[in-house]
């Protein structure tokens, strides 16, 4: 696993409320926000990384195990799994054989060969697709789809893309950008599910 914290700003006044509060109503308020805020946090990741990388929403979910808001509300610990998705949830396609002619190959009257072309996928959307020569789409044992080539010795390994994780933590690209822009997000909605919290408590909820 990898964790990233992210430090909250801004709300420090709401922190202030609590001495017009019962600890009992802060507590609740704040445990209320801090929820409301943790389940923000994968659909932000995932809107982001999808716009740059091809990979569907429902897979970079997978890979968020758990959002942690401290209860001070300063800081959010985002859990990401290590383990990359393979080549086949970046929308890789099988390549296919070249021509195969009949009678007449290599005797100067037959067609020419037309080469195969490889199997194809695109990982970041700007680059479009680029080939992996030798790879092919396999089904593994729980019936998913694999990326599959072989080594130097003939035997087979797994073709991964980079993992959810590592996009978000700093290797990418779009690391800083998008860690502002859930950074933003957790502190817009721990600041909208407090004063949610708050609203109900006056209604007597």
């Amino acid at each position: 696993m990898a964790n990233v914290t992210l430090s909250l700003e801004g709300l420090s006044q709401l922190q202030k409320m609590q001495a017009f509060l019962s600890p009992a109503a802060f507590t609740k308020a704040q445990r209320s926000a801090v929820l409301y805020a943790s389940k923000a946090v994968p659909p932000a990741v995932a809107k982001g990384i999808g716009a740059s990388y091809n990979i569907k929403a429902a897979r970079i979910k997978q890979d968020i195990s758990g959002v942690r808001l401290d209860p001070n509300g300063e800081s959010a610990t985002i859990r990401f799994s290590r383990r990359p998705p393979t080549l086949a949830q970046y929308g890789a396609r099988p390549g296919t054989r070249g021509y195969q002619p009949g009678k007449g190959r290599g005797m100067g009257w037959a067609k020419p060969t037309r080469p195969g072309k490889p199997l194809t996928a695109t990982i970041l959307r700007s680059e479009g697709r680029k080939p992996y020569t030798g790879a092919f789409i396999a089904s593994g044992n729980a019936g998913n789809q694999l990326v599959l080539r072989r080594d130097s010795n003939g035997r087979l390994y797994s073709v991964y893309g980079p993992s959810i994780g590592s996009i978000f933590l700093g290797r990418s690209a779009i690391a800083d950008s998008l860690q502002a822009t859930v950074k933003q997000r957790i502190n817009e909605q721990f600041a909208k599910g407090f004063e949610r919290a708050m609203n109900a408590a006056a209604r007597g909820r």
